[in-house]
């Protein structure tokens, strides 16, 4: 076995010996590669003249890029001039050919956005004055249910009182009925003990009359305390029906404030809901008018630039107009250097 595992083992090496390409003579043969690849583009001019070609030409779409860029960012300032030149223009009512049939457009658009401006304000007036009506019904409303919750209160007041008094009394019917059955009790209880003294034969008759006597003594006093909380009891359930009867009289007095609450908030549920679907109306009108005013600032956009775009060609002469020449035209040299720069990279 020992002989076999010797034959399949793997040779061993010697130490510092190791298998594979030296770490030196890997580097070595790099070199030498690069070192050819040098020679190689050294030598072969085409190769050079497409390199750099494939550079350059990468390097320009770069800079054209950017140079478009910066073209497009000043041809949007211009536009922006324009506009603001037109604008200038017509707020200072230019006169020439060249912008007639601007100004007849803008003068009809103008005209119609100072009625939908007027509209506006009437719109937004109705409405300021349905939502400070509609205030002061609240509070017309609120002043009138104030008014019957004042009323109701001693209403109340008596009917919370009368509750209170006719608690205390069932207390008091309840305690007294307790006490006459307990007293009923105590007599019946004397009765047998007055039963079992007369019939006991160990009592002597003088014992036997004073413990009757003392038992008839008991007797005479729980039966006048019966008779009184038995002539008490009617006149405490007759005071019960007494203050039920006031208790139902408050309850009815109350119940009418009660309904005169309900029908006063009944009305503000009608006129909240009157006032909510007349203040809609109204709101969806001031949008429409709203959205059309802008509709109409936003067709006069194009009209300014246009009427800009005339009155720099015609450079009429006025004031107001000369500092916006003078823009249009720094403007206009940097879109010229721009586009000079850009043609000279094709």
């Amino acid at each position: 076995m020992n002989a076999i595992l010797q034959e399949t083992a793997p040779p061993q090496t010697g130490p510092g010996v190791t298998g594979g390409l030296p770490f030196w003579l890997f580097w070595l043969l790099i070199l030498v590669i690069l070192l050819l690849l040098a020679i190689i583009f050294l030598r072969d001019k085409d190769l050079r003249r497409r390199l750099s070609g494939f550079l350059s030409g990468t390097r320009r779409r770069m800079v054209r890029l950017r140079l478009q860029s910066k073209l497009k960012r000043e041809r949007e300032k211009k536009s922006a001039l324009w506009k603001e030149l037109g604008k200038r223009g017509w707020s200072e009512n230019v006169a020439a050919d060249c912008i007639a049939e601007e100004c007849r457009k803008l003068a009809d658009l103008e005209r119609e956005m100072h009625e939908h401006r007027m509209a506006w304000q009437r719109i937004y007036s109705r409405i300021e004055a349905l939502v400070r009506d509609h205030q002061q019904t609240v509070g017309r409303f609120r002043a009138a249910v104030k008014e019957q919750e004042d009323l109701r209160k001693p209403v109340e007041d008596e009917r919370r009182g009368l509750a209170s008094r006719k608690s205390e009394i069932l207390d008091v019917i309840g305690g007294t009925a307790w006490e006459v059955d307990s007293a009923e009790s105590q007599v019946k209880a004397l009765d047998r003990e007055a039963q079992a003294a007369e019939h006991n034969p160990k009592l002597g008759d003088i014992d036997k009359a004073a413990r009757l006597n003392r038992i008839q003594e008991k007797a005479r006093s729980l039966a006048e305390r019966l008779r009184a909380l038995r002539q008490k009891l009617p006149l405490l359930h007759e005071e019960r029906k007494d203050l039920e009867r006031q208790q139902a009289e408050a309850e009815g007095r109350a119940e009418v404030f009660n309904a005169r609450i309900a029908e006063i908030e009944e009305e503000q549920k009608v006129a909240d809901r009157v006032h909510g679907r007349e203040l809609r109306v109204w709101l969806r009108s001031k949008e429409r008018v709203q959205d059309r005013i802008v509709e109409l600032q936003r067709l006069m956009e194009p009209l300014f630039e246009s009427m800009g775009r005339s009155l720099d060609g015609a450079r009429i002469d006025n004031d107001e107009l000369a500092g916006l020449y003078f823009q249009i035209d720094a403007v206009n040299k940097a879109i010229e250097d721009l586009q000079s720069r850009i043609d000279r990279l094709d």
